[in-house]
């Protein structure tokens, strides 16, 4: 059974452990433990500067639980799900490995339901329009790719799904990892956060400028294109056939290689090899682990065939990349 609870009755179980504030107060961190009676674990608050703010959810709920979020109008929100998943009732499921736009404006009512199945690990940043302009450096003119992020207060939020590149992995672990305090942890912080967005930015522009847009397609099609893509992601060491595959998210054959296209720009196994590359340069440019374990890992038997597919992607070699030389 899922409990549900409203957003202000959320806030006020939640507990502050730590506050650090710099003695300008233009840079605040907030160590929020997650109320007991519904999980354990904790959200670091770090406002940035006023307007910029940044979050690191680290937490595990007991059983599914449902938030009851009001309208509101809402700033620029970039999302990153690490591990875990939320379920939203007016977008569905997010999964790991997601990467979500969502747009300033007027947000409607919300009901996002944590899921207890696995430990729920997640980046948000959030940033006011204006501040967000000045960063990227646009005056009165915004890229025509980007105009649907920014509407007024009386027009409701556009939503964007995408994916977690390795790019963007090597950044967010960056940022959850960051080693510095003080001033220097605010520009580092800031610095790895205007890279993310970027790299998410161009995600999204080139999805706009090739019109591939997900809500062209059917909600439910969508959702289970999505299912499709964390099943794979759960087992890259040993995935499923396209058939059985197929079977297990309740679509057919042709439904599933269609929908897996439109849905996020490529094959089936296309995705797989895309996701393996990029699992095996993160794991490399961790470097707790050898090529032979990380080929392992990855599901590749043979040494030779992993070292020739990774060349072939990022143009150097699984072993120079586990040196730095990336």
């Amino acid at each position: 059974m899922t409990a549900i609870i409203s957003y202000q009755e959320f806030d006020e179980q939640v507990k502050l452990v730590k506050k650090d504030t710099d003695t300008e107060g233009n840079y605040s961190e907030y160590l929020l433990q997650y109320p007991q009676q519904f999980g354990q674990g904790s959200i670091l608050n770090i406002e940035l500067r006023q307007g910029f703010n940044l979050s690191l959810e680290d937490y595990q709920v007991h059983q599914n639980i449902t938030i009851d979020y009001p309208e509101m109008i809402h700033p620029l929100g970039f999302y990153f799900q690490i591990s875990g998943g939320m379920n939203c009732r007016r977008y569905g499921l997010n999964y790991a490995g997601n990467s979500i736009i969502s747009g300033s404006g007027f947000l409607p009512q919300l009901f996002h339901e944590s899921l207890s199945n696995e430990p729920n690990k997640a980046v948000k940043v959030h940033i006011e329009p204006g501040i967000f302009k000045r960063f990227m450096g646009f005056d009165d003119t915004i890229p025509s790719q980007l105009k649907h992020l920014f509407r007024k207060p009386d027009q409701q939020h556009c939503f964007h799904e995408g994916i977690i590149t390795s790019q963007m992995q090597i950044a967010l672990q960056q940022i959850w990892h960051c080693p510095f305090q003080g001033l220097v942890k605010r520009v580092y912080l800031e610095s790895k956060i205007l890279e993310l967005i970027a790299l998410r930015l161009q995600q999204e522009m080139q999805a706009e400028t090739t019109e591939h847009c997900n809500h062209t397609l059917k909600k439910v099609l969508v959702d289970k294109i999505h299912h499709a893509k964390h099943i794979l992601e759960c087992r890259i060491d040993n995935p499923p056939s396209v058939l059985e595959l197929a079977q297990l998210v309740g679509l057919n054959h042709h439904q599933l290689k269609s929908g897996f296209h439109k849905v996020l720009g490529n094959t089936v196994f296309g995705y797989l090899h895309n996701f393996r590359m990029e699992q095996a340069r993160l794991l490399l440019s961790e470097g707790r682990m050898s090529v032979a374990e990380v080929a392992n890992s990855v599901g590749y038997e043979h040494l030779g065939h992993f070292a020739g597919a990774f060349k072939q992607k990022f143009g150097i070699t699984p072993s120079a990349c586990l040196k730095g030389e990336a």
